[in-house]
């Protein structure tokens, strides 16, 4: 699974907290806990090949449906990063809090 996720790309201002591999129902990614210009945030990374079938919505809604991790159950704090030009990964961002 490490091979997988060796080249997420990170902006050069992000501080990453922590890092930890796992599960996410059968698929791996990577748990992030990170922070950016006084924001303080939480992302789920998968491998884009396996949610090629999920919309943004439906991949919000199935995490809220099966995990604990997110904090704030509102979908609409929830941010979903797709970029296939650049890199093989998705990004669900959530709980969002400001540091300042």
């Amino acid at each position: 699974m490490n091979d997988k996720f060796k080249n997420i790309p990170m902006d050069d201002d992000t501080k990453i907290l922590l890092s930890s591999n796992l599960k996410f129902g059968d698929l791996d990614c990577v748990f992030q806990a990170w922070v950016y210009d006084h924001i303080q945030g939480n992302s789920l990374i998968f491998l884009s090949d396996d949610l090629q079938l999920k919309t943004d919505e439906e991949l919000k809604s199935w995490i809220l449906a099966s995990t604990e991790i997110v904090q704030d159950k509102s979908i609409r704090k929830m941010t979903i990063s797709r970029n296939p030009e650049e890199h093989p990964f998705v990004f669900v961002n959530f709980d969002f809090r400001n540091v300042a």
